[in-house]
């Protein structure tokens, strides 16, 4: 089987996803590690036949392109990923942006993060700002991964993680981010994400409220004077009220994402 050969297969293949032709050169660049372009190019050359089946097999299987490819593009950089690691989404780069403003601003320098994951929030934040940040996971699959990609970037110096829960084992930072779990754990979700991503940095009880309205109860008891968290689009309500109930003193901005969802809040203290 050539190139041109293995492309006309795997898109029949695969023609019940949004972009079967992409998805097929994509996973092909990643078999040959080559650009596209060189698949243009080189249409005739032969290819592992054994070992292109099975990526496009796995890929009907609903097994996310990232995890196939252990690549996954963030902000300005690419990330190594696999299964121990929720997928970074485009809309957390808008937490990342926010947080760059702020960090600029009010002259930041520590930060916190609650469950890196990958690390592509932290890692953003620390190539493109001075800053030092102490980093949380429950995971230690996530760990390993985040630490693989800090090391990539040289940001030892810059981000420390460690294996605990929440805020547990950090310092008290002047800037707390955070992707946390916010699904309901009955909302069904796509094979794709349901079958391979972690359940752990997905759901949450109460709704999918309970890390959240523990990262307010931490931001309060901590007196934390900045903080940036990811939220479901409906849960904007239950936020606002909860910070009420416990007297969270300072101002709680709600932002939305591309799609014009509510994504997350920026919190503000009184003496920021």
């Amino acid at each position: 089987m050539n190139i041109q050969e293995a492309i006309n297969w795997a898109t029949k293949e695969l023609k019940a996803f949004e972009r079967p032709r992409l998805e097929v050169e994509i996973l092909l660049s990643h078999l040959l590690d080559c650009k596209r372009e060189f698949l243009i190019l080189n249409d005739n050359l032969e290819i592992d036949e054994i070992k292109f089946k099975e990526l496009i097999n796995r890929r009907k299987n609903h097994e996310p392109i990232e995890y196939i490819t252990n690549k996954v593009s963030f902000w300005d950089f690419e990330l190594f990923i696999d299964k121990g690691a929720l997928i970074p989404r485009p809309e957390s780069e808008i937490l990342v942006e926010k947080a760059i403003k702020l960090i600029k601003k009010h002259n930041i320098k520590n930060i916190a993060e609650i469950g890196i994951g990958s690390g592509a929030l932290s890692i953003a934040i620390a190539k493109k700002c001075n800053v030092f940040i102490e980093a949380s996971d429950i995971s230690k699959s996530a760990i390993k991964i985040a630490n693989k990609n800090i090391k990539a970037f040289h940001l030892e110096d810059k981000i420390s993680v460690y294996n605990c829960s929440m805020l547990d084992c950090l310092n008290t930072p002047e800037l707390l981010i955070s992707n946390p779990p916010y699904i309901d754990p009955d909302v069904k979700l796509e094979a794709n994400v349901a079958n391979f991503e972690p359940h752990t940095a997905l759901f949450a009880p109460n709704k999918g409220l309970e890390i959240l309205f523990n990262i307010l109860g931490l931001i309060k008891l901590k007196n934390i004077p900045f903080a940036i968290c990811e939220m479901g689009y409906n849960q904007k309500e239950q936020i606002a009220k909860y910070a009420k109930e416990i007297g969270l003193s300072g101002n709680l901005e709600f932002y939305k994402d591309l799609a014009g969802l509510d994504r997350g809040f920026v919190f503000k203290s009184n003496i920021s």
